[in-house]
């Protein structure tokens, strides 16, 4: 009981401070974000879908920001549906994937092209970016 009211004490304490609490849940997330993107470079999904997962061209679709669902991801990367490798449990277990997901998930969304100055510069002019 009287460890619950220190803990319940110190944490009252950390939270009026405005201090800022970093779990180890979101410790992990980030350690597993960082080893999915040198998974991401090594497996070499950038040579299909870019460094960060924007795709294009005649490559493979756009990844992230905003990746599937990871029921759909694992899915593809497992059968997939259009000329992509089969990455099976054993070439690619599953805390791979979800160190790969959570590398996709971390992508911050671009700017809009409103919002980038030579952009709006060519906009303004009458020319299509």
């Amino acid at each position: 009981m009287q460890r619950k009211l220190i803990a319940l004490a110190a944490l009252a304490a950390t939270v009026a401070s405005g201090a800022t609490l970093v779990t180890a849940a979101d410790k992990a997330n980030a350690n597993n974000a960082a080893r999915g993107k040198q998974l991401y470079m090594a497996t070499g999904c950038y040579q299909c879908h870019g460094t960060r997962g924007e795709g294009g061209g005649n490559a493979g679709p756009r990844l992230a920001p905003g990746p599937l669902p990871y029921e759909g991801f694992l899915m593809q990367l497992r059968k997939p549906r259009q000329r992509m490798p089969v990455y099976t449990a054993v070439v690619m277990p599953d805390s791979d994937v979800t160190a790969i997901y959570a590398y996709l998930q971390g992508v911050p969304q671009g700017k809009p092209a409103a919002d980038i100055p030579i952009l709006k510069g060519l906009s303004a002019a009458g020319v299509q970016p």
